[in-house]
């Protein structure tokens, strides 16, 4: 039986990625007709012509008017005023006369036309799968595409009503960072609890999740639009318009939407992709404003120094999003990026500077403006296996109950080793192994509600010896019991070095926790039954 032809697809606000798993079990990115790996956004009217994709964005020089973007997060959403104002300078943006959203007004050899936000989707929706049909050689099946986790039940209906217009069958709706912590390898058989931080061209998303048993959950998610790959497009377009000034005496970004601003502003993008990965980059304009050309340089560390400020929105939701999960730094396990923009080093820096030195901070899952379509790829690949039911809702949008606090065996008034973490879905089960001490009759089992530990803060003290100094103090435990829900005691024969207790931990969708503590080799076991807290 041929295998399926799935695809994973990020719809970008700026920038779309298609990718498939490949036969070496890879992703792989599908190459546009242009050869790249990312298709910009954008669509454009032009001569009786329609364009989609780099040349419709390199219509915003000189035809901006009739170029729309921004289609993506209008979908499912009424019109306003500030909506309008976030897209300006390219299609004007009206209410549509039904009041059914936003419209694109253009022009065209036929007029002035009015073109819905759901229409600019199914429209480039239709041009991505053309775009893949045409790289693979058959027709596509089935999709998952990839949707910002702040997107609303509307958004998300609206979102799949494109695809289906579109005629391309939408297989799940995969929420962005749940896409990115699978590329990641996040979501095996280790639990862990990771922040996904996404910087793309408009904005900035960062969401706690939690993966428990296999599964993930959002914990808490913030959003900011003061922090994108166009707020850092910007930073260096000031720069270098600063120095034009100087040169000729002429403010080329007087008028951010002028014809001289928006060459800058393409210009410094390639700019700004160089200065991730080489020290130094230049920026070339031909004929930028007054007839002159303009050619200049930068290097990381200035642009480090210019840019500095323009990070601490994406801290501030850093923090945001931690005290949504209620989570502190200390309790992550990694931070995942993804997004363009989050190859700039100093913002990864930026971002390091939030957690503390044991938390891994990652960008190795491929390309960063590839990561969340490769993750789409793969849930696509695991559907394709059956491994996933298709049609199954979106990671984040069932609103499945969660452990609201760690569970776990009472070490002492001070250690907790906890074996349900908190945000944990249920229904959830977990068996741990405890062995004891030869000669023992009694197994004690002291089940308690934790809590994290508060990280200490760093002490020094320049008067201690040297032998002081090179002793390393043990570890503090991660979590200190907060509140004890049950004690047992299982009555043994002696035990030698080999006898182990299982203590098994389950938790119902009711909340219920019942523990059980077995000796395998004597079959005796007693069991605790624990109420959900009110």
């Amino acid at each position: 039986m041929a295998a399926k032809t799935y695809i994973g697809l990020s719809l970008g606000n700026d920038n779309s990625v298609i990718a498939i798993i490949n036969k070496e079990h890879r992703a792989e990115v599908i190459a546009n007709e242009d050869g790249e790996h990312k298709t910009p956004t954008f669509i454009a009217f032009s001569g009786g012509e329609e364009f989609h994709g780099s040349q419709a964005k390199h219509q915003l020089v000189r035809n901006a008017a009739n170029t729309i973007a921004g289609f993506r997060d209008m979908l499912g959403q009424a019109y306003s005023a500030e909506l309008a104002a976030k897209h300006a300078g390219c299609a004007r943006i009206e209410a549509a006369a039904d009041g059914s959203g936003a419209e694109f007004v253009v022009g065209g050899e036929a007029g002035e036309q009015r073109v819905s936000a759901h229409s600019a989707a199914v429209r480039y929706l239709q041009r991505l799968r053309a775009t893949a049909e045409a790289y693979l050689g058959r027709a596509i099946e089935g999709a998952v595409l990839a949707v910002p986790a702040r997107f609303g039940a509307e958004q998300r209906r609206a979102l799949a009503a494109a695809c289906a217009d579109a005629g391309l069958p939408l297989l799940q709706l995969l929420s962005e960072p749940a896409a990115a912590a699978a590329q990641y390898g996040v979501g095996g058989a280790r639990d862990q609890t990771v922040v996904v931080v996404d910087v793309g061209g408009t904005g900035a998303d960062v969401t706690v999740v939690a993966a428990r048993g296999g599964l993930l959950a959002e914990a808490g998610r913030a959003h900011t639009d003061a922090l994108s790959g166009r707020a850092l497009d910007a930073v260096l377009a000031r720069h270098f318009a600063a120095d034009f000034r100087k040169q000729h005496g002429v403010d080329v970004l007087a008028d951010p939407h002028s014809r001289a601003a928006r060459k800058l502003l393409q210009a410094v993008e390639v700019t700004k992709r160089t200065l991730s990965a080489a020290p130094a980059a230049p920026c070339a304009v031909e004929s930028l404003a007054a007839g002159a050309d303009y050619n200049a340089s930068i290097n990381r560390t200035r642009f480090d120094i210019l840019a500095k400020a323009a990070y601490a929105p994406l801290q501030a939701a850093i923090d945001d999003a931690l005290r949504a999960a209620g989570y502190s730094a200390d309790q992550i396990d990694e931070v995942l990026l993804c997004g363009g923009a989050a190859r700039v080093r100093r913002l990864q820096a930026a971002v390091a500077a939030r957690f503390p030195a044991a938390t891994r901070v990652r960008d190795d899952a491929g390309e960063l403006d590839e990561v969340v379509a490769s993750g789409c790829a793969a849930q696509a690949a695991l559907i394709a296996q059956g491994a996933v039911p298709p049609q199954q809702p979106d990671a984040f949008g069932v609103a499945a109950r969660v452990l609201a606090a760690p569970v776990g065996l009472r070490i002492s008034a001070d250690c907790l080793e906890p074996v349900l973490l908190k945000n944990t879905p249920l229904p959830a089960a977990r068996t741990v192994r405890v062995a004891l001490p030869a000669g023992e009759t009694r197994a004690y089992v002291a089940v308690s509600e934790g809590e994290p530990v508060p990280p200490r803060a760093d002490e020094s003290d320049d008067d201690d010896d040297e032998d002081d100094v090179a002793s390393e103090p043990e570890l503090p435990p991660r979590y200190r019991p907060s509140r004890l829900l049950a004690e047992m005691v299982l009555e043994l024969d002696a035990a030698t070095d080999a006898t182990r207790v299982d203590v098994e931990f389950f938790v119902g969708t009711d909340a219920k926790l019942t523990v059980t503590a077995t000796e395998p080799a004597s079959g005796k076991s007693i069991t605790a039954e624990i109420p959900a807290s009110s």
